[in-house]
């Protein structure tokens, strides 16, 4: 059924040139997408399958009368919009894997393309992300129009776009008068958007609910609990190796959220995490004793109705997961590894 709400803040027209001279993150400099240049803008369709056999179709930003047709579209079922990182694009495994999961999962796949605009220097990529944001919510109104339901819509954004999928959320609420319902973002991009208001980054308005699991805060990630539920995975700050006991570098720990979010809708209810009281309580793993003790679980089963700021402890193999084990402090993974190789009271060299 076609949406035909009244509302005064809804407008159809996929082009308008007064839209896309808005404000880049972080700077007065405008950024403008040309009517030519939309052209580059694109959603794919996946079916189903696994990354080597999955039927994947594109269609242009012009295109989504024709993809609301999509023999692999069905709006009665719940819809995933994936937006993907500096660099990405649909057409590479991180893209087609999740969609794969979320296929099994008899969601709507969708990937946005935002290769073009993210294929120069990060700064300008950050930028760009403003204008493709609104021209992606253009999109996702045609959509509805066709019948797609904001209610059962959900994005997930990696990385830069994370902070692209808020900027999709904002201009949807404008141009439609109706929320995204729900937003998952994957250690959101913390450079050119840490010092920013809630009005130029994301935030848990954007959405009827928006959570974030944070992996690398101090590196490419974003510190500021921005959800109404985040996940600070053993402290937020750096991940284990998956070999030594070290913590993995700044880009592993950072693309650790794409992986433990893959583990966590294949292995739901197992990433138990705990409340904290704060970020700096969860930077030092001071959660444990905490009263009384609040749990919730990463994945498409968290509670919603327990907001606020989490512990999650992890081992350092796929699929990372130590269930209730995760809410005892002698299991966790840093604590334990270092206490066993300080152990003795004195050391000589």
């Amino acid at each position: 059924m076609r949406y035909s709400s009244p509302s005064a803040h809804y407008r159809s027209p996929l082009w308008d040139s007064e839209a896309t001279q808005v404000r880049g993150p972080g700077s007065t400099k405008q950024a403008i997408i040309t009517k030519k240049a939309l052209k580059y803008l694109s959603l794919y369709v996946q079916g189903p399958g696994n990354i080597f056999n999955a039927r994947h179709v594109k269609y242009t930003y012009f295109q989504m009368h024709q993809l609301a047709r999509d023999k692999d579209i069905d709006f009665k079922k719940k819809t995933l919009l994936y937006i993907g990182g500096f660099l990405d694009s649909p057409n590479f495994p991180i893209a087609s894997s999740l969609a794969a999961v979320y296929h099994e999962l008899n969601y709507n796949v969708l990937l946005l393309d935002t290769n073009m605009f993210t294929t120069m220097e990060y700064p300008m990529a950050a930028r760009f992300m403003r204008p493709v944001g609104k021209h992606a919510a253009k999109m996702l109104a045609v959509l509805m129009e066709e019948g797609l339901d904001p209610k059962k819509l959900e994005i997930v954004g990696l990385s830069l776009g994370a902070q692209t999928m808020s900027y999709v959320a904002k201009a949807f609420q404008e141009i439609t008068g109706k929320n995204i319902s729900r937003l998952t973002g994957l250690d959101p991009s913390g450079p050119c958007f840490r010092n920013l208001g809630p009005e130029e980054r994301l935030d848990m308005s954007d959405a009827d609910f928006v959570d974030v699991i944070k992996t690398n805060i101090d590196g490419f990630g974003h510190a500021a609990p921005t959800g109404h539920v985040n996940f600070y995975v053993n402290g937020g700050e750096y991940q284990p190796g998956d070999v030594l006991w070290m913590p993995c570098n700044v880009l592993c720990s950072h693309t650790r959220s794409y992986t433990l979010w893959i583990a966590a809708l294949k292995y739901p209810d197992k990433f138990i995490a705990i409340q904290c009281d704060s970020v700096q309580q969860a930077r030092d793993r001071e959660c444990y004793d905490r009263k009384p003790l609040v749990t919730n679980i990463l994945g498409l089963n968290v509670d919603k109705t327990k907001e606020g700021i989490f512990y999650l402890a992890t081992d350092n193999n796929y699929p990372y997961y130590l269930g209730e084990k995760g809410l005892k402090s002698e299991n966790d993974y840093f604590t334990k590894k270092t206490k066993m190789i300080n152990e003795e009271a004195v050391i000589k060299m």
